[in-house]
């Protein structure tokens, strides 16, 4: 009960801090560049846990720099999808289309590179 309460803790505070960070789409387009749908929908639906950029600070939620509990990118589609029971990863089958899943999936492998490890 207490791990559940300090991790509902902890995403709360992740929530308020991603919140907290201005969202690149409006410069983007100021700029002329076209804006990417798949951004969009990380960070309408995943950045207020996962961070901007794949950096979370709560470790086990970063996708940048850790130990992936996924190998696959059908794996990654199938957390997006059903959630993690036990964890506050909850499931978006209902919210989201399966191409829209699956293009997020490949969106946040593709976060953990070199470059953002040296960053973080």
């Amino acid at each position: 009960m207490v791990k559940l309460v300090l991790s509902a803790s902890l995403v709360l505070f992740a929530a308020i801090t991603a919140l907290a960070v201005p969202s690149p789409a409006p410069a983007a387009m100021a700029q002329g560049k076209k804006a990417d749908p798949t951004k969009d929908l990380y960070v309408s639906n995943c950045q207020m846990c996962h961070g901007p950029d794949g950096v979370s600070p709560i470790k086990d939620m970063s996708f940048v720099g850790r130990q992936w509990k996924t190998t696959t990118t059908a794996e990654a589609v199938k957390v997006i999808t059903n959630g993690v029971p036990g964890t506050v990863m909850l499931p978006f089958e209902n919210k989201l289309k399966k191409e829209q899943i699956t293009a997020l999936a490949r969106y946040v492998r593709a976060l953990d590179t070199p470059q953002a490890r040296k960053k973080k």
